[in-house]
């Protein structure tokens, strides 16, 4: 028998491809209308957008919804007015100025008094640990260009 009664199948191979033409397809070159029914996602967003649109729209428009808003501005103006009224009586009241009399003499016996200067140097000696153990912190995460000095010692004063 001669080889083109029984081919090797390395022919057979080369036979197909030269009878099967490739076929591509750019994505521009589809016809959405022509392909399967139901699944052109595009065509389903530009849908799904329109109907949101005219919901939005229809919700917007409605009566329901102008009466609502015209409710609620009712209720802020209403808001607000109680709010003026009640600060405006705040103001004017004899309490409040008797409050704010007592507050301001408060503030100057606490200024005048040991017990302010105790808090005063408390509170200075407080924020100056906070200080250095950020400054310690920020040494740790890293070497600065500038190294950052530690605020002064206050001398201890008579107690």
């Amino acid at each position: 028998m001669s080889e083109k009664q029984n081919p090797s199948v390395e022919d057979l191979k080369a036979d197909e491809k030269e009878k099967v033409e490739r076929l591509v397809i750019e994505e521009e070159d589809l016809d959405p209308k022509e392909g399967k029914p139901g699944h052109d996602v595009a065509a389903e967003f530009q849908k799904l957008g329109q109907q949101l649109g005219e919901t939005l729209q229809s919700a917007w428009g409605s009566e329901e919804r102008k009466r609502i808003e015209q409710e609620v501005r009712e209720g802020v103006r209403s808001f607000v007015a109680e709010v003026d009224k009640v600060l405006q009586d705040v103001r004017t009241s004899e309490s409040t100025s008797k409050l704010r009399e007592d507050a301001a003499g408060a503030k100057a016996k606490v200024e005048e008094s040991e017990l302010g200067q105790k808090a005063r140097e408390g509170i200075v000696e407080g924020l100056r640990w906070l200080s250095e153990g950020l400054n310690e912190l920020a040494i740790k995460f890293g070497p600065s260009e500038k190294p950052v000095t530690p605020p002064a010692e206050k001398a201890p004063s008579d107690e």
